[in-house]
C-alpha cells in the first residue's frame, strides 16, 4: 500500500510536467494548425500519461510501464516527424516538458511506486 508522503511527493513531481504540458497545448490553440496526424500522436500521449499515473497511484506498475511505452514511442514520432520545424522556444518548451516527465517517473521509482524490474 502507498504512503500519503509517497503520494505527495510524486504529485509535486507531476505538477512542472502538468504545467508545460497545459501551456504547449494552449500554444497549439493558439500559435499553429496541428495536423491530424500529430494530434493523435497528442491523444496517445495524454491516454498514456493517464496510463502511468494511474499505474503509479494505484500501485500496478505494469499499467505503469506500458504507458511509459507508449509515451516513448509517441513522444519520438511526434518530435522527430511533427516537432523538428518548430520555432526554437516551442522545441524547447518541449523538451523541457519531457525533462520534467523524466524526473517524475525518477521521484517515482524513488520513493518506491515504480519498481524496476517488475514484480
Amino acid at each position: 500500500m502507498l504512503a500519503d508522503p509517497q503520494r505527495l511527493i510524486a504529485a509535486a513531481a507531476f505538477l512542472p510536467y502538468l504545467a508545460l504540458a497545459a501551456w504547449d497545448g494552449w500554444l497549439h490553440e493558439k500559435a499553429r494548425t496541428v495536423p491530424k496526424v500529430e494530434q493523435a500522436l497528442h491523444a496517445a500521449l495524454f491516454f498514456s500519461v493517464c496510463a502511468v499515473l494511474y499505474g503509479v497511484f494505484t500501485g500496478q506498475p505494469p499499467w505503469a510501464w506500458s504507458g511509459l511505452l507508449v509515451f516513448s514511442a509517441a513522444g519520438l514520432l511526434d518530435e522527430f516527424g511533427f516537432h523538428a520545424a518548430l520555432e526554437r522556444r516551442e522545441r524547447r518548451l518541449h523538451h523541457a516538458a519531457y525533462l520534467c516527465f523524466a524526473g517524475f517517473v525518477l521521484v517515482c521509482w524513488w520513493v518506491g511506486m515504480l519498481p524496476w524490474p517488475l514484480p
